[in-house]
């Protein structure tokens, strides 16, 4: 069965806004698809459940795209991405300007219960080299996004996952994992110099008893907030618990920082110096004009890493 599960499904497109036609085209991605690539010192990534939930949706929506558009990452991983919300965010400038799209209609998602899913947003300056989803034994639509991006001469292995909901599902994890670990090797042993890259909301917390289980599954990869903040910092996440993590291997690549973001009211957000970006508005919303004091822009804290490749 987990052989079944890791086989490959078909490739799937990127997406990218056509400023003559002013809609989004898909196009199988090749090396010659994209512009000149920038000569990069650091990679930045950003994982983040924005959590499918219509309460205060639109204003969260506002201070999501905020925070990302501030940090300018280059990689972006999303996590229970709704329908109504994704078609709201193709229409941001900042998304059409700046990124390709690994989705843009919810196609990817599993047509399963609710329909949400993750997708990836990889800036424009990035060698797109294939998209693919590996779909996962699931109750609840889970999948295995996975991007090979090729920057000089490196491949990064870029995945993205919301693994199996609630405590009691500790075995649909680990075979999820196990999908995961045999996809990267898979794939690892293509080229000679390859950094991985695994990121998403995990649904298990370090303190369980089912950590040790699921981190011998990925015994060969750095969980990087303990690997940079060390064991003192919990770095939670999500209800006093570090659910969502960012997996790192390599050999050439170094992590330099990482740091917890929307981890602060909207409220609070709002009355600090960003740059202002245009948000249109969409009657998928739910709701409009909330008392903002203790709204967070998701029920979880996102995670964004900045890693050192000018070596490479």
């Amino acid at each position: 069965m987990l052989e079944a599960m890791a086989r490959p499904s078909p490739k799937i497109p990127v997406w990218r806004f056509d400023t003559n036609r002013l809609r989004w085209s898909s196009e199988l991605p090749t090396p010659y698809s994209y512009s000149k690539p920038k000569v990069l010192k650091s990679l930045r990534v950003v994982s983040y459940n924005i959590w499918f939930d219509l309460q205060y949706q639109k204003t969260r929506f506002e201070h999501l795209c905020l925070i990302l558009n501030h940090l300018k990452p280059h990689i972006i991983c999303l996590q229970e991405m709704t329908i109504p919300v994704l078609q709201v965010l193709i229409t941001q400038p900042w998304v059409q300007d700046q990124y390709v799209l690994s989705d843009v209609d919810g196609r990817t998602f599993a047509k399963t219960g609710k329909r949400y899913g993750v997708i990836m947003l990889l800036d424009k300056s990035l060698i797109v080299r294939q998209l693919s989803i590996f779909p996962f034994v699931t109750k609840q639509g889970r999948q295995l996004l996975f991007a090979q991006i090729l920057i000089r001469s490196e491949l990064f292995l870029v995945g993205t996952v919301h693994l199996e909901s609630m405590p009691d599902k500790e075995t649909f994890r680990s075979r999820q994992l196990q999908v995961c670990q045999t996809i990267f090797n898979r794939f690892a042993v293509t080229h000679p110099n390859v950094t991985c890259l695994l990121m998403g909301d995990f649904n298990f917390a370090p303190e369980w008893f089912e950590n040790a289980k699921q981190m011998n599954i990925l015994r060969n990869w750095a969980d990087l907030w303990p690997a940079i903040h060390g064991t003192d910092d919990p770095g939670v996440t999500h209800k006093n618990y570090r659910f969502d993590r960012i997996l790192f291997q390599s050999s050439r690549v170094i992590p330099k920082k990482m740091k917890i973001i929307g981890d602060k009211p909207i409220a609070q957000f709002s009355k600090e110096k960003v740059s202002p970006i245009k948000i249109l508005s969409n009657l998928f919303f739910h709701s409009t004009n909330p008392n903002t004091v203790n709204v967070y822009p998701s029920d979880h804290f996102g995670l964004m890493a900045d890693f050192n490749i000018k070596h490479i």
